[in-house]
């Protein structure tokens, strides 16, 4: 086979795997419901004291689950112009979320100076890095649609 052919062949295998990835639209209200509902627990839960550590987490991860369902979830109209938009919103919170990575510690260590706290090197986890990126892809994608 040639170069070519072979390009061509692996670029139609992948994109028939991302045609099966996306879900159908209505899974974006579904994941929309699931996000509020678990930001409502997690931020209610934040004022009871003693409340085991599994459920925020559980709630957390629900939120995740929301997201990623939105952030996978079809448009009513899927085009080229649609999928173009995806891949920039997905490309622009990879990156944002790799500054996001290596600033937030640096911030967290200025913010603690300047309160004279305890100087505790504190880390991002992954949780918190994969809600931003996926609020910043799910965010700008829907700013990129609607300013298309």
């Amino acid at each position: 086979m040639k170069l070519k052919e072979i390009e061509t062949c692996e670029r139609t295998k992948l994109e028939l795997f991302l045609n099966k990835v996306r879900l159908p639209h209505s899974f974006k209200k579904l994941g929309f419901i699931i996000l509020i509902l678990s930001f409502i627990g997690v931020t209610g839960f934040k004022f009871i004291d003693d409340l085991p550590t599994w459920s925020i987490q559980t709630l957390k991860h629900a939120m995740l689950l929301g997201l990623l369902i939105m952030s996978l979830s079809k448009e009513k109209i899927e085009d080229e112009l649609i999928e173009t938009l995806r891949s920039k919103s997905y490309s622009l919170a990879f990156i944002i979320g790799v500054g996001y990575t290596m600033l937030q510690p640096l911030a967290n260590f200025i913010v603690d100076f300047f309160l004279e706290e305890q100087h505790v090197v504190s880390t991002t986890s992954h949780i918190q890095v994969l809600l931003f990126m996926l609020l910043i892809q799910v965010g700008f994608f829907e700013v990129l649609k609607r300013n298309r």
